[in-house]
């Protein structure tokens, strides 16, 4: 019933996507190479590697590509190519950095299409032959991507029936992602048809924080994008710095770093327009921020006047918007009556709402 209401709201958007059912492949499986950067590593790397050699229903190779690790990956990297002749180790021979690591992989692909993989990441039983069905029969989609499981040690139990199929017109999606402002691709999860890959070309090194978000985009202006529905594609770890909680300086250079991926791909697609709805909504995101600073008392007047800086910076009328001005009420009655004023409690339960809506959106869509 919840599936029939999000299709019937989906349809009903301006620039919507198909949703289809899922159909079944009947040719010969597809050739798939699987690109493996690994630096330091090494105790994930098994699981990794035999997460996509169990694929079943697509032909694989697998590329290793060793960052000059001081631990003992490319050892055990080496104990994988000894036994199966699909596995293939490249070892840099000092550390080039994550970006030209996966742009040495991606010089090695030969597969129809490809895949990139964290080492530290597991693949879910199906994932490559689920994306790639997906594809051959919508040759227009350059690439497809699905929904990402975090772990930390333990595998959950994972999806793998896919319930439906999303097919974007490529430019109507990057319409979206500007509208949305952000990444729904987490990590490198989506498979890539190698011909588009050549065509826009590797990751670019001088954005090390947002490469895969201008990647995607510059990806989807030169096809259409598919997103495998209701199904798990990919177990994505989280470790070390990924399971620390978003810090302001941290929150402020993602916007930053995303407004750099946005430049990128749509200064060179020379869409203007685009442009302009991408800066309001990261600006109207910047003030969305500094509500929740200011609410938590976490940054004080300094963090949140470096949030409406922001802002302004891409879009001057902000400071028209009800999001202006919801912050600036906050911060006349000051924090304690803020947080005792029903007004303001009503209206944060409304953007709560929102945004489980939204996030459901996402789930269904793919955006």
């Amino acid at each position: 019933m919840l599936d029939l209401a999000l299709q019937k709201l989906v349809a009903s958007r301006r620039g919507s996507p198909r949703i289809l059912r899922p159909s079944r492949l009947e040719s010969a499986p597809a050739r798939v190479s699987v690109v493996v950067p690994c630096y330091n590593y090494g105790r994930f790397l098994p699981d990794c590697l035999k997460s996509i050699l169990t694929q079943e229903g697509v032909d694989i190779d697998i590329i290793v590509v060793d960052d000059a690790s001081t631990d003992q990956s490319s050892q055990i990297a080496h104990r994988f190519t000894d036994a199966d002749s699909r596995v293939k180790l490249i070892r840099n021979s000092r550390n080039k950095g994550h970006i030209e690591t996966y742009n040495i992989g991606f010089a090695q692909a030969t597969g129809t299409y490809v895949f990139l993989l964290s080492a530290d990441d597991v693949l879910t039983p199906g994932a490559l032959a689920r994306a790639a069905t997906l594809m051959e029969m919508h040759p227009t989609v350059g690439f497809a991507y699905g929904w990402s499981v975090p772990f930390t040690s333990i595998l959950p139990p994972a999806r793998t029936e896919a319930r439906r199929w999303t097919v974007w017109n490529g430019k109507q999606w990057v319409s979206a992602l500007c509208r949305r402002g952000g990444n729904v691709i987490r990590s490198s999860d989506a498979l890539i048809r190698r011909s588009v890959l050549e065509k826009v070309g590797g990751y670019r090194k001088d954005l090390p924080h947002s490469g895969d978000l201008e990647w995607w985009l510059r990806a989807a202006l030169v096809s259409d994008v598919g997103i495998v529905g209701g199904v798990d594609q990919m177990y994505y770890r989280l470790h070390g710095s990924n399971m620390s909680r978003v810090q302001y300086g941290t929150t402020l250079i993602n916007l930053e770093e995303t407004k750099r991926a946005f430049d990128a791909a749509l200064t060179a697609a020379q869409d203007l327009d685009l442009r302009r709805t991408v800066y309001q909504t990261l600006a109207r995101q910047a003030l969305h921020f500094a509500i929740a600073d200011f609410m938590s008392d976490a940054g004080g007047s300094g963090r949140v006047d470096s949030y409406k800086s922001f802002a302004l910076r891409l879009d001057p009328k902000v400071a028209e918007s009800r999001e202006w001005a919801a912050l600036e009420r906050r911060r006349k009655a000051g924090i304690e009556s803020a947080r005792r004023n029903p007004i303001f409690l009503g209206r944060e339960q409304v953007r709560m709402f929102s945004g489980k809506l939204g996030w459901r959106l996402w789930r269904f869509t793919g955006m």
